[in-house]
């Protein structure tokens, strides 16, 4: 929960905007704002419902926070209604810094995040339509010369997110694996060492194949432009089997398109290799894939799944970060220890090479 200090903060930056924006009488509703370290809060106007967004401290440049601002205007512009876009200040300011912090005010987008709750063969698709969508707009942004280092595109060029998962996969050497080894053997007593000592051999079993599978395409170019980087179905609200919210576009950075499909399938469908064909090929309906972006698709699922599991044991071993329900945290481990399960799994090896032929 929010303390009454980041409370009396948020109303204090509620001051810098229009009066018909400000909180009337009543209280701020905190909201959990997930794993990034944001603070959220609902705010009920006489006009409407808002989110307050707290950026965490050390965040990202505020050069691409207000880029991505500018991305999200140019979406909705475009008649995209299921994105938010921050609302200015009273001196015309997306984005205010206070108190070693940076915050923003946009609309409470309608619907609830629920697909595993109420999965439908009509949500996937309103996913991947709504997808290619904001791909085929955003490919269109033209970004300041402060924001073109993450927006610009299109361009073709190696997958950032093929390098960055390579060199984080040759960071996780045997020094690290060690001393991770070694804090996990430590709490023995903690509800996280049973599934940590699980995810860590699982990690170690398809570290060196997933390497080999990269460094493979790490040369090759694709075609690149904005991308939302971390989209999961936490991140998609529905209202009944349309979806109608797309929240925290934070990660947002170019990138193929590959790299959006790979994650927001593999959080929807899991394994589930019939409905990543649905997926697919509804996406397909809008924007065609090349067969070396299928392949891209499968192989950023594989590596993803891989290094989420070392994240999260770096995350909560080595950073010793604290989190604010750690029921939460270690449904999310079980989750990824399935899916860790399967990435040596001959039978699922073969059908991700049915998806790309």
């Amino acid at each position: 929960m929010h303390s009454p200090e980041e409370d009396q903060q948020a109303r204090r930056v509620l001051e810098e905007y229009p009066d018909h924006l400000r909180l009337p009488k009543g209280e701020l509703q905190p909201i959990y704002g997930g794993f990034s370290g944001a603070l959220i809060w609902r705010i009920v106007s006489d006009c409407g419902m808002f989110a307050l967004r707290r950026w965490p401290h050390p965040g990202l440049p505020r050069g691409r926070i207000i880029g991505l601002h500018r991305l999200l205007e140019h979406v909705q512009s475009f008649g995209i209604s299921f994105v938010a876009i921050p609302r200015r200040t009273r001196d015309g300011r997306t984005l205010i810094h206070f108190e070693d912090h940076d915050w923003q005010l946009e609309s409470w987008l309608p619907g609830v995040a629920d697909f595993h709750s109420f999965p439908s063969t009509e949500r996937l698709l309103s996913s991947m339509t709504a997808l290619s969508e904001w791909h085929r707009t955003a490919e269109h942004f033209v970004p300041d010369r402060h924001s073109a280092y993450w927006f610009l595109g299109p361009i073709s060029g190696p997958s950032p997110a093929v390098m960055e998962r390579l060199a984080a996969l040759q960071a996780a050497n045997q020094v690290r694996v060690s001393e991770l080894q070694q804090k996990i053997q430590r709490s023995w007593n903690t509800p996280f060492h049973e599934p940590a000592r699980r995810i860590l051999d699982l990690f170690r079993g398809s570290q060196q194949a997933i390497m080999r599978e990269l460094t493979v395409v790490r040369d090759v170019h694709f075609r690149l432009q904005p991308c939302l980087r971390d989209i999961s179905h936490d991140h998609l609200l529905y209202t009944n089997h349309r979806v109608t919210g797309l929240v925290d576009p934070s990660a947002c950075r170019i990138e193929n398109v590959a790299s959006d499909l790979s994650r927001l399938i593999g959080s929807m469908v899991k394994d589930d290799f019939l409905r990543w064909n649905t997926a697919l090929s509804e996406y397909q309906q809008h924007l065609p894939l090349t067969t070396r972006e299928l392949g891209l698709v499968a192989l950023l699922d594989r590596s993803g799944v891989l290094l989420s599991g070392w994240t999260w044991l770096e995350w909560i071993f080595l950073r010793e970060r604290v989190f604010r329900d750690s029921t939460v945290v270690l449904k999310r481990l079980q989750e990824i220890t399935e899916r860790m399960a399967r990435l040596t799994d001959g039978a699922t090896n073969d059908s991700f090479k049915s998806l790309i032929r």
